[in-house]
């Protein structure tokens, strides 16, 4: 099935629940990837498994009333949202049961080019919340790299852009994130 085809889906999915549906089924095994993707990224040693976070997603979309996306990215990057959430709430949940806050650090020193770059988990959503706030195209961005790890080429196709205006905007979202990392630990 063609991305135009996801989105012709996407649109009905209001007026047809069977539609979202169909096109969970089409990209399960994607939504599934990137599960597994962000598992990786928290390294939180839990028991989660990909099936259930993407299962917790789609119980998410069936309990709204109006889906926000319009195509299928902007679907994945809101999946990917609801995914950190729901993980970050299971790590939240388990370090309170155990009356014990220990949270994995997340070095982005590869993926940012720094060696001084290094934020744990909760620090990292709401560094991109923040980011989405401030520009949602490179924050949205940033997301495709860093959880979906997708090549400059990749994200080139995906956003309609050239590889070029990628990398362009790709050295913007950089700058950003150092800037606002800066600006928050600065203000400590």
């Amino acid at each position: 099935m063609q991305a135009g085809d996801i989105t012709t889906l996407l649109t009905r999915t209001n007026d047809d629940p069977e539609a979202l549906n169909q096109v969970y089924s089409l990209l399960y095994d994607e939504i599934k990837r990137i599960a597994a993707y962000h598992l990786k990224q928290f390294h939180n040693h839990q028991t989660i498994s990909p099936t259930v976070v993407a299962n917790e997603c789609y119980l998410k979309l069936v309990g709204q009333q109006h889906i926000p996306p319009e195509d299928r990215k902007h679907l994945l990057n809101y999946l990917s949202k609801v995914m950190r959430r729901f993980i970050i709430d299971q790590i939240r949940s388990k370090n309170r049961d155990k009356r014990k806050a220990h949270i994995e650090h997340i070095t982005l020193q590869h993926l940012m080019g720094q060696d001084d770059v290094s934020i744990d988990d909760l620090e990292l959503d709401q560094l991109i919340d923040h980011l989405f706030a401030v520009d949602q195209e490179l924050a949205e961005l940033f997301q495709q790299k860093l959880f979906f790890g997708f090549t400059f080429k990749e994200l080139s196709e995906i956003n309609q852009l050239s590889e070029r205006q990628v990398i362009r905007k790709w050295n913007q979202a950089k700058a950003l994130i150092l800037t606002i990392i800066e600006h928050h630990h600065g203000s400590e």
